[in-house]
């Protein structure tokens, strides 16, 4: 496989675009006479490519998908999708269903793709910042990253990758670097396992304070039980780092979501077995102005 980003800016929209054009080859192996009828399904379903959902600026069809699209808060972005078979044939009458992260309005949640396999919706903006479209049709599940900004907000384009130095210093916070600089091994199922040191053994069961940036697990406005990342999550359902990285976050009260870094005041609890492979938890937790 071989992709090459392409970044693109209309003239008329000014909208930034990411173009993902992307060529495999390569020939299936062949399915051994003496395998079992089991065994020869089971390949043979392992070889069967799934369906592909393709996303395109509607009026910007001819350039071909986005992978990314970057607009200010009061333009409408028209985008089509089109769910096909893996040998590009329309996958017509087929429901999609579509959400955003942190609550900006589509035209439609549930549009029904026609004869040629393709659905148009809209996008109306209402929140700056980053958010994740995904979309759900035949089995898979496709995500478009959407930045959306205003003046107003003093928010300049940039990358998560910027964002990510952009953690302030808080006086009387947990430094990552005490909760990163852990050693690890691997447990059972191939997840990993903490080894703590001294330092970090010394938090477990006491109130502090830790500063990150909010990965919702549920798509509302408000959250009791969400992660908090030393990196700015870039992806809805994909952790940004090792669970080093990550401290599981159960608020006192509701939190709003923010994709500014907040500051979380709870009793940590350090977890050496967890079934879901992290090592750190705040429980109790309160946002602190």
């Amino acid at each position: 496989m071989k992709t090459i980003i392409i970044p693109l800016r209309t003239v008329c929209t000014g909208i930034l675009l990411t173009l993902v054009l992307a060529g495999c080859g390569g020939e299936d192996a062949a399915v051994d006479n003496q395998s079992s009828p089991a065994r020869v399904a089971q390949q043979s379903a392992a070889r069967t490519p799934a369906p592909s959902i393709r996303i395109y600026m509607t009026d910007l069809k001819q350039y071909g998908e986005v992978a990314g699209v970057t607009a200010a808060s009061d333009e409408l972005v028209n985008l089509t999708l089109r769910l096909e078979t893996a040998g590009g044939e329309a996958m017509g009458n087929q429901t999609l269903e579509i959400s955003s992260l942190v609550g900006n309005e589509i035209s439609e949640d549930s549009p029904r793709t026609d004869a040629d396999g393709f659905a148009r919706i809209d996008i109306h903006p209402k929140l700056p910042g980053e958010d994740i479209l995904t979309i759900t049709g035949g089995g898979i599940s496709k995500q478009l990253s959407i930045y959306i900004t205003d003046e107003a907000y003093g928010r300049p384009l940039e990358h998560l990758e910027t964002r990510a130095t952009e953690l302030p210093e808080v006086e009387g916070v947990v430094p990552w670097s005490t909760m990163t600089g852990i050693e690890t091994r691997e447990g059972n199922h191939g997840l990993l396992v903490p080894v703590f040191n001294d330092e970090v053994r010394s938090l477990n069961g006491k109130d502090v304070r830790i500063q990150g940036f909010m990965l919702p697990l549920e798509n509302t406005e408000q959250h009791s039980h969400f992660m908090l990342t030393s990196t700015p999550p870039s992806c809805f359902f994909c952790l940004p780092g090792g669970p080093e990285s990550i401290v599981e976050v159960k608020a006192d009260r509701p939190v709003d979501f923010s994709f500014e870094p907040v500051v979380l005041a709870g009793r940590m609890e350090l977890m050496e077995d967890s079934d879901m492979g992290l090592f750190y938890r705040l429980n109790g937790a309160k946002v602190e102005k």
